[in-house]
């Protein structure tokens, strides 16, 4: 029995990895015709209608972790984080509304298999179920292996960049004058934004990276953005896989696009307090403390203000 088990996990997750590159693939197939990453630039929201304009010195898109399965429905503490940092830096337009594992911010929710996924998700929340739930972040991380491929990565990232420049158009982003952009990514969700951040700088945006805890790549992207701040925890281990599986970050690798960018300065790590990657005393934990009586969370929203502080 626990045999058949094994091989049935196994077969599921050898299927959620020959899926995951068929994604983007088919949406790339779909476009070979078009001129894309011009027409990814439109003054008009999706339905055709002309969008306000904000008056905005900075947009901010954030990108949630593995755990997440749409671009809406985002976990409370997180919105929370953001709504600070919104509050704080008050001209800046934050906007959370992007699917980082979809290649046309289709939500896991938003499928055929709706009734898989939604289940799957209501089980995160109940402790006895949450290892079924796990299927969630493996499908997500698979995406972050994508978008960290050089194969598959630059249509995967392409897909995620128009989705964000969709989004930046429906906050009313100015597209005559092109105002900073920095895309946040928190776990997963770092990888994918430095990946389609690349693209966004081509469309002659200054567009900068802010990675929670994410787990990086030297992703050509790096040598068109004009910063990358990869803020993390003492305790956060994942975010080490980065630099260890990565051969391209290591120094045996000079050349790249990870060690260029670092020898010119433009790579800032900074050590933000004692969080784990995720759960419990993560980054977004408002529970636990230093000794200075600060939360973990109230850690991650000064850091991201002074981030995004010099844009102003």
């Amino acid at each position: 029995m626990i045999e058949r088990a094994l091989l049935a996990v196994f077969a599921v997750l050898v299927l959620l990895a020959f899926l995951a590159p068929i994604e983007s693939l088919r949406w790339w197939s779909r476009r070979r015709d078009e001129v894309t990453l011009g027409s990814f630039a439109h003054p008009a929201a999706d339905d055709g209608a002309a969008t306000q304009v904000q008056n905005a010195h900075l947009f901010v898109v954030y990108l949630s972790g593995i755990g997440t399965v749409d671009g809406l429905s985002g976990s409370r503490r997180e919105r929370a984080v953001l709504t600070a940092v919104a509050e704080r830096v008050p001209d800046a337009v934050v906007a959370a509304d992007v699917f980082p594992y979809a290649v046309e911010n289709r939500g896991l929710t938003q499928r055929a298999t709706t009734w898989f996924w939604g289940r799957l998700h209501r089980w995160q929340r109940v402790p006895v179920a949450a290892w079924p739930a796990k299927l969630i972040n493996v499908r997500n991380a698979l995406r972050v292996l994508v978008s960290a491929d050089p194969r598959y990565g630059p249509t995967f990232n392409l897909a995620v960049a128009q989705e964000i420049t969709r989004s930046l158009t429906r906050h009313g982003y100015d597209w005559s004058a092109r105002p900073p952009v920095t895309v946040i990514g928190y776990s997963g969700g770092g990888q994918i934004a430095l990946g389609a951040s690349g693209y966004l700088a081509a469309l002659d945006i200054p567009t900068s990276v802010v990675s929670i805890g994410g787990v990086l790549s030297s992703d050509p992207a790096l040598n068109r953005v004009q910063r990358l701040w990869h803020l993390y925890g003492s305790r956060d281990r994942l975010q080490l896989l980065g630099p260890a599986v990565f051969p391209s970050r290591w120094w045996l690798s000079p050349l790249s696009a990870w060690n260029r960018a670092d020898r010119e300065g433009r790579i800032t790590r900074r050590r933000i307090g004692p969080m784990r990657h995720m759960g419990n005393g993560d980054y977004f934990d408002r529970h636990h403390r230093t000794e200075d009586g600060t939360s973990y969370r109230n850690l991650t929203v000064d850091a991201l203000v002074e981030v995004l502080s010099p844009h102003r």
